[in-house]
């Protein structure tokens, strides 16, 4: 077999059927129909003289040689996505499709100070946004997926390019009901009943950061848990405990008005550092550098 017989279709094939190890699913995001997918699968096998994925009636699993060529094939489509988006960039800078992950503790909150300015300096822009927690956007960014990821700073540095935005302070979110020791309407972390805290879902980064301002261990188990800051709010406000939200969550919802008080902290510590993350050989640095700068020029005060 020569490169001539191998397109990037072939290379996008192998590469959803991996990411889903599953050929309906993959069918679909392709949007071609399984058998076709299948088939297509079953003629670059046996071109390439080997096998890339085991098959059984429940299940779908790379062969070892199709965990090499799967791991190169991601490699090939991003150079080739690379290839494309440098042409578009060098016709206009920040056009096109973007791919921009946000953490689901910052994103709603943080957005909207952006996006309406990015649409206005940069038309052509195709902000696409994707929301969850920040292991799995690191790994779309990894794999190419996402072009840059806004995220709370806990994670291992090494092989991505930090891009400082805005420290956010934490706030304590009480039942209006419940008694407090303050100091100048403010709560000292070591007043706190950590009995009482209510706490993020596992996964979520803001939990680990809570956790760590508290020295409490992180296989502390607590009572309530819940998947959003909006839920955490309505636990609050039914009377089941304390939490921490960070100063953009802060709103006055209508309906929850009376239920919940929110107190700052004495020590400076009670924030988070959000930044932009981009891989770091991520080929369209001006994207990134003008990105950057429109950010910085809409940030958001702080009390």
């Amino acid at each position: 077999m020569n490169i001539s017989q191998l397109s990037l279709r072939d290379i996008e094939y192998i590469v959803a059927v991996a990411d889903e190890l599953h050929f309906g699913r993959a069918a679909l995001r392709l949007n071609v129909s399984q058998p076709t997918l299948s088939e297509q699968i079953k003629k670059l096998e046996m071109r390439l003289g080997l096998g890339i994925f085991e098959r059984s009636k429940r299940s779908v699993q790379l062969t070892p040689q199709g965990t090499d060529l799967v791991e190169i094939g991601r490699k090939i489509l991003r150079e080739a996505q690379n290839f494309l988006s440098l042409a578009q960039n060098k016709k206009s800078p920040l056009s096109g499709s973007f791919h921009l992950g946000a953490i689901a503790t910052v994103g709603p909150y943080y957005l909207p100070y952006i996006i309406g300015p990015l649409r206005k300096s940069f038309p052509q822009l195709e902000l696409i946004l994707h929301e969850g927690h920040t292991d799995e956007l690191l790994s779309k960014l990894d794999k190419g997926e996402l072009d840059a990821v806004i995220a709370s700073r806990t994670f291992d540095e090494n092989k991505y390019r930090i891009y400082s935005l805005f420290r956010e302070p934490f706030w304590l979110a009480t039942p209006s009901d419940i008694k407090l020791k303050l100091k100048g309407n403010k709560i000292s972390v070591k007043d706190l009943n950590k009995d009482k805290l209510i706490l993020l879902t596992e996964g979520n980064c803001l939990k680990d950061e809570v956790l760590d301002f508290c020295r409490i261990s992180r296989n502390t188990a607590t009572k309530l848990q819940a998947t959003s800051l909006e839920t955490l709010k309505h636990l609050v406000a039914g009377g089941n405990g304390v939490t921490f939200i960070p100063e953009l969550a802060l709103d006055d919802n209508k309906k929850l008005k009376g239920l919940i008080k929110y107190y700052g902290f004495i020590e400076k510590s009670a924030s988070r550092e959000i930044v932009l993350v981009t891989r770091e050989q991520y080929s369209r640095p001006e994207n990134i550098r003008l990105l950057y700068q429109k950010m910085k020029e809409h940030l958001p005060k702080f009390s």
